[in-house]
């Protein structure tokens, strides 16, 4: 029996919302609070439940929970059972913090393998996570996401970097649940990294953050053409979600630059939700409609199944999804698309476009003997 939290969240239109959930023991009796509001004003409270026994609070705690998302919140940060994820807020009001973070260029597997052979390459696991970068300025901690906005990161996060020797730095690197991997510092003790190759920047990463905490990690990198064939292998064994190849001699450089790039051994893309077509808008699934930006029009890519234990998103919302392929064509729909419960607050709708698709090669496709 653990106590928990949860804290969601709902836009739509001009609303924008927070609500806060605990589930609290005090002295072996247990109560359940609530706060909610405007986001940003004061928020109104309630005790919905003290002074009793762990099961019937936390019956009154999933009850409002399911509520709530049932009513299209979203869960944006939340512990569980005594296992709290390190969360990354949404940003407050879209605040821009002048960094411009360095996009990944994707490619397929055959092409970054040719990498292996090259020594300006480096390769380094790409994980499951959220884009991140954290800047220290005057003893305070801000997160910046992959669009260069301002966000919230809990204590979780800010407590392992008091640790770190450096008054003052900007470190580039992706969060999960349970750690922060680090790949690159463009800025430590005032001096700014930039212009430094990335393997200068690295041995950076490696002296002031590797060993510091179990939550920080420095993403481990293969170097030579065998350690990339079996750092490769060893990323298919582990069902890893793919690899970032590094040039070394790349000095950084913000947006899409296309001097790095990042090989997904499974395909995903992000698409807008939209209404389901009249001959499956009573089909009984419970299943989204996705859309892509073809040109000037949406086009529609087919439903994704959204499994019981995540929310059901809404219209509108932007929502990561795995998939085989797209079969070819105009009208072309996704194969054994799969949603595993992400909705971006991180991508711009312009993004959503058709580029991003992994199409089926034609049997007329030449094939290399």
């Amino acid at each position: 029996m653990q106590s928990e939290r949860a804290e969601l969240y709902f836009r739509q239109g001009n609303s924008d919302k927070v609500y806060h959930l605990q589930l609290e023991n005090t002295q072996d009796r247990w109560s359940v609070q609530a706060q909610w509001g405007r986001r940003g004003s004061a928020l109104q409270s309630d005790i919905k439940v003290s002074d009793t026994n762990y099961e019937e609070a936390k019956r009154v705690y999933d009850r409002l929970l399911r509520e709530k998302t049932g009513k299209g919140y979203q869960i944006a940060q939340a512990t569980t059972n005594g296992d709290t994820p390190i969360s990354v807020g949404l940003p407050a009001c879209k605040e821009h913090s002048g960094h411009i973070p360095e996009l990944l260029t994707p490619i397929e597997e055959q092409e970054a393998l040719r990498l292996a052979e090259d020594v300006s390459w480096w390769f380094q696991q790409k994980f499951d996570g959220r884009r991140l970068a954290v800047q220290k300025a005057d003893g305070k901690y801000s997160g910046i996401n992959k669009l260069g906005q301002i966000v919230p990161i809990d204590s979780r996060l800010t407590e392992p970097l008091d640790l770190v020797q450096a008054k003052s730095f900007l470190a580039d690197g992706e969060i999960t649940d349970s750690h922060f991997f680090v790949w690159d510092l463009l800025s430590v003790n005032d001096t700014d990294l930039r212009i430094q190759p990335y393997e200068i920047r690295y041995v950076h990463v490696t002296q002031i953050f590797r060993g510091v905490h179990q939550t920080l990690r420095v993403c481990e990198t293969a170097m030579t053409p065998k350690a990339k064939r079996a750092f490769v292998k060893a990323m298919h064994d582990r069902n890893a979600e793919g690899f970032v190849c590094k040039n070394r001699y790349a000095a950084y450089a913000a947006g899409r630059a296309g001097q790095h790039y990042k090989c997904k051994f499974v395909a995903t893309a992000s698409f807008v939700v939209g209404p389901k077509p009249d001959k499956k808008a009573d089909d009984g699934h419970r299943s989204i409609a996705l859309y892509l930006l073809d040109g000037n029009r949406p086009r529609f890519m087919g439903t994704v199944g959204v499994p019981d234990r995540y929310p059901l998103p809404r219209v509108e919302q932007i929502v990561e999804v795995r998939y085989l392929y797209c079969h070819p064509g105009p009208e072309g729909k996704l194969i054994q698309a799969k949603y595993f419960g992400e909705v971006r607050d991180d991508i711009e709708l312009a993004e959503c476009n058709v580029s991003q698709l992994k199409i089926k090669a034609s049997d007329d496709d030449p094939i290399e003997s």
